[in-house]
């Protein structure tokens, strides 16, 4: 491990906290991607892809009041409690579906579960992404990110190609719950353990701070984005950019219904898909990230995933087939969970902690939410007033997002984060 960290450009003093994030994200990604693959085949293997425009709104509402919540009752909640009530609450939820998928198989569990399964994994890898912000530093992060984010890959290729194992032993795609509950489980026993020890080094202050109370008084949501261009710039762009995953991921979903009908037929697709996506994830984030950021520069690194999403846009309009489709969505997530994902992270690296707990969290899920709910109101426009050819003009939309994406991009300078730290350490002492 010591000889890995090191190729990476790792450092003596950072092996324990890389090592340790490193770990959770192979783990919570691995659950992640479990669970992906079986709301997806669940789902389209019960209902017809034109119900999912409704899902996407249905989840944005119920995110909505799910975040609203948990700001108001978490703000001053030490964050390392915080993941391990999640990962606490999670397994709980877990067990549920289990028997409520085994035992009763209605159409509505089908919709809970898409629901709660796009809304949980994101606020318990969030957590862990606003964890890394807190016990790295930029020039840390600028090293670390990439294999962090490698790390998390790793769980999700060997969690897709293990679902493929495993439904040639004829196991039950139900009984793949108890998979995921095990990975929460070690993750959760993780935090727990490592704590202490993340204390007791360098960051102690840091985690300190987290833990105290009266130091962690985070201001509204509402006040944060009043206050500040740039924290609105970033929603918007967050929000435009998952309004065109959206979209694609629809595309992708649509083509893939159409080839393969049934539950069992689609949960082996989508575990292949979701191998090779991650393979392809690692990649990126092994070889691609680091090189590119340091080569290009933030600003520079982020037009990377819309422009090669433009190219993939075009294409579908040109060619609108399960493969185009496919390469277009896997384009997206790969480019999105590597160096877009380490851009986005360093983009909130300069803000003070109390800021990032509470924006980050919702900016990754109910903007991110929001947005889903806006693609689906997209489709459902186009679906209802043009029933023969909606999917083309999807794609038109797409491209047109696109384009908004890249110019919202030269609004976003990390100067302006400067100005904005300064701006809350005036308003703290008054």
């Amino acid at each position: 491990m010591q000889a890995l960290l090191g190729c990476v450009n790792i450092r003596a003093g950072e092996t324990f906290r890389v090592t340790v994030m490193a770990s959770l994200l192979f783990l919570l990604i691995a659950a992640n991607n479990l669970i992906k693959i079986l709301r997806d085949s669940i789902f389209l293997g019960h209902h017809p892809v034109s119900e999912l425009p409704y899902l996407y709104i249905l989840v944005a509402i119920v995110a909505g009041g799910i975040i609203a919540t948990y700001t108001k009752y978490t703000a001053n909640l030490s964050l390392t409690r915080l993941i391990l009530a999640t990962d606490a609450i999670i397994l709980s939820n877990i067990v549920f579906f289990w028997f409520l998928l085994t035992y009763f198989d209605t159409a509505w569990s089908h919709y809970a579960f898409y629901i709660w399964s796009a809304i949980a994994s994101v606020i318990a890898v969030a957590q862990l992404w606003t964890l890394a912000n807190q016990i790295f530093t930029v020039e840390e992060a600028s090293r670390s990110l990439g294999f962090l984010a490698a790390g998390g890959t790793v769980g999700g290729v060997a969690a897709a190609f293990g679902v493929k194992w495993s439904l040639h032993l004829s196991v039950g795609s139900n009984h793949l719950l108890w998979c995921v509950a095990g990975l929460y489980l070690a993750a959760l026993a993780l935090v727990f353990w490592a704590a202490p020890r993340l204390k007791g080094e360098r960051y102690e202050k840091t985690l300190d701070r987290l833990d105290n109370p009266q130091e962690n008084n985070a201001t509204s949501i509402g006040e944060l984005l009043n206050g500040s261009r740039y924290l609105k710039t970033i929603a918007v762009l967050i929000l435009v950019s998952v309004i065109v995953s959206t979209l694609i991921d629809f595309q992708f979903k649509a083509s893939a219904k159409e080839i393969y009908p049934s539950r069992e037929a689609l949960a082996g697709f989508f575990s292949s898909y979701y191998g090779w996506l991650s393979v392809a994830t690692l990649f990126a984030q092994v070889l691609l990230t680091g090189r590119t950021l340091n080569k290009f520069g933030l600003n520079s690194s982020l037009y990377l995933t819309p422009v090669a999403l433009l190219t993939g846009a075009l294409a579908l309009v040109i060619q609108p087939t399960l493969l185009t489709a496919a390469l277009t969505r896997m384009a997206d997530a790969t480019l999105r969970n590597s160096i877009h994902r380490s851009s986005i992270e360093m983009i909130y690296m300069p803000l003070p902690g109390n800021v990032k707990k509470t924006i980050k969290t919702f900016l990754d899920v109910v903007v991110e939410r929001f947005g889903d709910a806006a693609a689906g109101f997209v489709i459902l426009f186009f679906s209802l007033s043009l029933v023969k050819r909606y999917v083309t003009y999807v794609h038109f939309v797409c491209v047109a997002l696109i384009l908004v994406w890249i110019t919202l991009i030269r609004f976003i300078r990390i100067g302006d984060s400067e100005t904005l730290v300064d701006g809350f350490v005036q308003r703290s002492s008054e």
